[in-house]
Formats: C-alpha cells, sequence, structure tokens
C-alpha cells in the first residue's frame, strides 16, 4: 500500500496530473469557505497557546498547498497575521513544487523530521490519517492472521500469515468487537506522527480533520470485511489489487488510536465533534447571506455557494467527518464546536468521494 500510494515515480500521490479527479475534499469544494473557517478555529487555538509569536502553523499532509493558501489569505484578516509561520509537510516532491508556487511565503518540508523544535506550534491534518499505509488482520476463531500480498497464477492476492505481535496487541485493544473471519485495518505511522509532535513543540495542540470513528465503530460488526477501499475517479472499489498506483487506497480512521497515541506523546486534554457542528460554530452560516448582499449575483453562482456549504456541513456529506483536537499543556475549553472526548456521540462514518 505504501508503494502503490507514495512510490516516487509510480505512487498514487505522485503521479501527475492532479489527483482531483479521483476524489474531491473540504478545502476543494469551494475556493476560500473551508480555509477561512479554520483561521477563526486557528484565532481560538492561537489564544490557547498564548498568543506565540511567532505562531507556528504545521499542515500535516499539505498537498498541493490549497488549504495553506486559503489560511494565508484569510489570515490577513486575523490577530495573528504578522506573526504566521506556516510550514508545510508534503512527502510528494511534486506537490510540494506546486504547493511552494501557492504559497511562496510558506516553508515546506518532505517529514515532521526535518522541522525543527520550538516553544509552541499549531497541528493541522485534513484527511491524512485515512491516507496512511494500513496492515490488513483477519480474525481467525481466537487468534489472528495478517492478509498480506502474493501471487498466485501470475496475479497479486491477499494470502494469509500468522499476525506479529505488534499485530496481535492492536487487535487485542480495539479488535474486540470484530467477528469471526472479520477483518480491520492496522494503520502504520500514527505513533510516529505523534512522537514528532510532541517534539517540535513544547505545547501543542492538534486539529485532525478525517472520515472514521471510534474503534467499535470501524472494527464492528458493520464493517465485517474492513474500511480499504481503491477510489477512482470519485468510484469505490473492493479490488484493492487491481493496477496499484491508478487508485486512492483508503480506510476508516480509528479514532481511539489518535486519541490513545495522543495521550501517550503528552496530551493532556481532547475535544470531538463532527466537522458540520464545528463549520457552524466557526461561523459557515454567515456566509450565504453575505453572498445574496453581492452585487450582479447570478442563480448560477449563489447556487454553486449553496452546495458548497451543503456539502461542508451536511451529515449525508463530508459534514460528518470526525473533527479531533488535542492539547499539551494547553487549555482547550473555549474552542468552538466540540465537545470533550467522553461526551461525544457517535455520527455515522464514510468516505464522501462523490
Amino acid at each position: 500500500m505504501a508503494s502503490a500510494l507514495y512510490d516516487e515515480r509510480h505512487g498514487f500521490y505522485s503521479r501527475a496530473p492532479s489527483r482531483a479527479g479521483d476524489y474531491f475534499t473540504s478545502v476543494t469544494v469551494h475556493p476560500q469557505l473551508f480555509g477561512t473557517l479554520l483561521a477563526r478555529h486557528l484565532d481560538d487555538v492561537w489564544t490557547a497557546l498564548g498568543e506565540p509569536r511567532p505562531f507556528r502553523v504545521v499542515e500535516l499532509g499539505c498537498g498541493d498547498g490549497t488549504l495553506a493558501r486559503q489560511i494565508a489569505s484569510a489570515a490577513q484578516k486575523r490577530p495573528w497575521r504578522e506573526h504566521l509561520a506556516y510550514v508545510g509537510v508534503e512527502r510528494s516532491a511534486q506537490a510540494m513544487a506546486r504547493a511552494r508556487k501557492q504559497v511562496p511565503t510558506a516553508a515546506f518540508a518532505a517529514s515532521l523530521d526535518a522541522i525543527d523544535a520550538g516553544p509552541a506550534a499549531a497541528i493541522l491534518s485534513n484527511e491524512l490519517f485515512d491516507a496512511l499505509p494500513v496492515r490488513l488482520l483477519q480474525r481467525d476463531g481466537g487468534d489472528w492472521v495478517e492478509l498480506r500480498v502474493g501471487v498466485s497464477d501470475d496475479l497479486l492476492a491477499l494470502e494469509p500469515f500468522p499476525a506479529d505481535g505488534a499485530s496481535r496487541d492492536y487487535a487485542s485493544r480495539y479488535g474486540q468487537c470484530a467477528l469471526d473471519g472479520g477483518i480491520i485495518e492496522m494503520r502504520e505511522g500514527v505513533a510516529e506522527i505523534y512522537a514528532n509532535v510532541r517534539r517540535i513543540a513544547r505545547r501543542w495542540i492538534m486539529t485532525g480533520i478525517d472520515y472514521g470513528g471510534l474503534a467499535a465503530e470501524v472494527h464492528g460488526p458493520r464493517f465485517s470485511q474492513g474500511t480499504l477501499l481503491a477510489y477512482r475517479q470519485h468510484r469505490a472499489s473492493e479490488d484493492l489489487l487491481a493496477d496499484p498506483g491508478a487508485s486512492d487506497l483508503t480506510a476508516h480512521v480509528n479514532f481511539s488510536e489518535l486519541i490513545d497515541a495522543g495521550t501517550r506523546a503528552g496530551a493532556t486534554a481532547a475535544r470531538v465533534g463532527t466537522q458540520g457542528d464545528f463549520l457552524t460554530a466557526l461561523g459557515i452560516g454567515e456566509h450565504l447571506p453575505a453572498v445574496q448582499r453581492r452585487p450582479n449575483l447570478s442563480v448560477a453562482d449563489y447556487t454553486r455557494e449553496r452546495e458548497a456549504v451543503f456539502q461542508l456541513v451536511s451529515p449525508t456529506d463530508l459534514g460528518r467527518f470526525r473533527v479531533l483536537v488535542q492539547a499539551c499543556d494547553a487549555v482547550i475549553d473555549r474552542l468552538r464546536g466540540l465537545e470533550t472526548a467522553a461526551a461525544t456521540t457517535q455520527p455515522d462514518i464514510g468516505k464522501d468521494d462523490g
């Protein structure tokens, strides 16, 4: 999966032209709206961090810099505009080159390892964790096996192998609701991301937006054969091994694992919510009335604006995504649109690739 997604020449995230034809995200449904609302969230984060100067905002998986551009534009009206030090992290050299052109004022790095330590940072990610490579684990009576890629009759095929200790530990902790014969995904790289977040800042607030749910949801009977799918041209396929590098491979995020990883990295507080509630609290409801006041507004233009708002907040669309905010040495009680992790409800989940 790592090769199919990230190989420098043939990986899905490295191939040209842009991947936009295979899926859309909250960043791409509107030229500016999502970034403007996240800039308002950064108002809250900046205050919670004690108004650091510089205000380092580190975006994990920044892609071609579209969200960075949106936030940099919206920052011109924020109280931290003169203190913003934006850093985009992107492993694809092609995407990073496009990001540099979009946001020449930002800094970019190929990995979190390349970022120096500092006193404080706001960490952002949007649909990052769903794209991390996963291992497939299948319940086999009272034990677990790992499904690995092999070759059968000259075709790629998934074959069972004995699960190792790390896989069994993960399955024991998060796979208790899986049925016999059921498949769950074990995501790689989570611990390393959080360890680096802890390294680069003494005080940090990390905001992650992704699709998924708690372990009982994503590893439960509803997804008895797992959630890993291949997406191409807005269509989902269960044929994961067909034409490697030509499809986006993605699986639901286990937010229970992210919460635990944050705790191990020093997070003392966590808040969660749905994207719909989060963006509503940040003022997305003000957008359409403002659009209506534009001179010479056409029906077609207004319809596009209304559709973008619907996609971002609807519980049947991107609005059902989860927003997880974790903090180390910062008070986040006043962050808008979020509740404590223990008090949150569990919304319907799923990727929206159109």
